[in-house]
């Protein structure tokens, strides 16, 4: 029964989280799953504009269109680094 009771507790848990917390405003964080320190950090570009500064961490929470799936992004660092090794769909 413990094990059952852990199980829940684990889906609750999982609700709560929002990965787009920090990807709209003047955040600058991108929604892609990344492990500390990776390589690879593929996540949408929803702007191919890298000098505005409201998307210059690829992805901004208010846009309607993805123009691309790239893999090098910076989280929350204010700089452009959006559109490397873009992949288109």
């Amino acid at each position: 029964m413990p094990s059952l009771i852990a199980a829940q507790e684990v889906d609750r848990a999982r609700d709560l989280v929002n990965p787009f917390i920090g990807t709209g405003g003047h955040g600058h964080t991108f929604p892609g799953a990344c492990v500390p320190n990776g390589l690879v950090q593929l996540s949408p570009d929803t702007r191919p504009d890298p000098v505005e500064w409201d998307g210059c961490g690829g992805y901004h929470y208010s846009d309607s269109l993805i123009y691309g799936f790239s893999h090098t992004h910076l989280s929350g660092t204010g700089v452009a680094d959006l559109c490397d090794v873009l992949v288109m769909p």
